[in-house]
């Protein structure tokens, strides 16, 4: 840490099965980040503990900081449940409805409330975490001078779409990461998926069965009959096994984004890690769609900066 960096808060995506946290300095920029695999799957018997493990040494009662904890460590079976909040939720919203759980050497321990609000069919919908990134995203966006998006795109377990705008209004949540992990491990398909050796000729052959997947997703006979054609097309001989969750992957995107954006050009901001970023990025230019991409961690940081701002002084 460099002597002119001085630490101004602590954020912390604390998701299903990871915890990642980030100290940032007054301006705006990550001075040390540490990981760990205790996401709420591993059950932590002690979260203060836990979290403590791995920020522990960051903290300094002379130098107070607000700790800001994001994601499903404040649902019902994380540290404790922070309500969410109803849509149309701002930055502010988000630090008023935010709960302080714990105090350590000084430093205040803060978790963010999700949002709910209605779907593309106007049924309930929930987020948890995506509401931190979203205004991380938004102000990066502005920082960088990028074309305001019609709809955010949060991939992941649970996909996320969020109109843009200045608070978080309408959003759907689409099963993608979830669907995909059940169809590929315990379906029927499974039998014509294995895991690829990773050859360069694979990987060119994993590209193209992507976008075929694409491609299907976007004929008559809708999603079921579609994820049939894994079995089909291997079956007989139309592809291989190591290609089939490349495949089966283009399908379920294809469908997540012509449910979401149908047919008209949209321009979308995606916030992701690199690999679903370019996965995202390659079904989204393919569908005639344009796009960009924040990666999702600068999102979760600018975002907790922007709440930290709206709570309390801990000086």
């Amino acid at each position: 840490m460099s002597e002119a960096a001085k630490p101004k808060l602590i954020s912390v995506d604390w998701g299903t099965s990871n915890l990642r946290a980030c100290l940032i300095d007054d301006s705006g920029q990550v001075i040390n980040q540490v990981s760990s695999d205790q996401g709420l799957l591993n059950r932590p018997e002690n979260f203060e503990q836990c979290l403590l493990s791995l920020i522990g040494h960051w903290l300094n009662p002379d130098a107070r900081l607000n700790i800001i904890l994001s994601g499903m460590v404040g649902s019902p079976s994380g540290w404790t449940e922070v309500p969410h909040l109803p849509a149309p939720a701002t930055a502010q919203h988000l630090a008023d409805g935010a709960k302080r759980v714990s105090q350590a050497q000084g430093s205040s321990v803060w978790i963010v409330p999700g949002v709910f609000g209605n779907g593309a069919a106007g049924i309930h919908d929930i987020m948890r975490g995506e509401e931190i990134q979203f205004f991380g995203a938004e102000h990066l966006r502005h920082q960088q001078e990028l074309t305001i998006p019609a709809y955010w795109c949060f991939p992941g377990t649970h996909n996320k779409w969020i109109a843009a705008g200045p608070t978080i209004d309408q959003f759907s949540t689409s099963m993608v990461g979830e669907f995909f992990e059940l169809a590929r491990r315990h379906s029927l398909l499974a039998q014509s998926m294995e895991a690829d050796l990773a050859s360069a000729a694979d990987h060119r052959a994993n590209a193209d069965a992507f976008s075929r997947g694409l491609a299907n997703a976007q004929l008559p006979g809708g999603l079921l009959h579609h994820l049939f054609s894994v079995r089909t097309l291997q079956l007989t001989n139309h592809h291989n096994k190591v290609i089939g969750e490349d495949y089966l992957s283009g399908i379920i995107i294809g469908h997540d984004v012509l449910a979401q954006l149908g047919h008209s050009p949209t321009h979308v901001g995606i916030v992701a890690a690199p690999y679903l970023a370019a996965r995202y990025t390659h079904a989204l230019e393919t569908m005639g769609h344009s796009c960009f991409t924040i990666d999702a961690q600068d999102a979760t940081v600018a975002g907790a900066e922007l709440v930290g701002d709206c709570l309390p002084s801990v000086e």
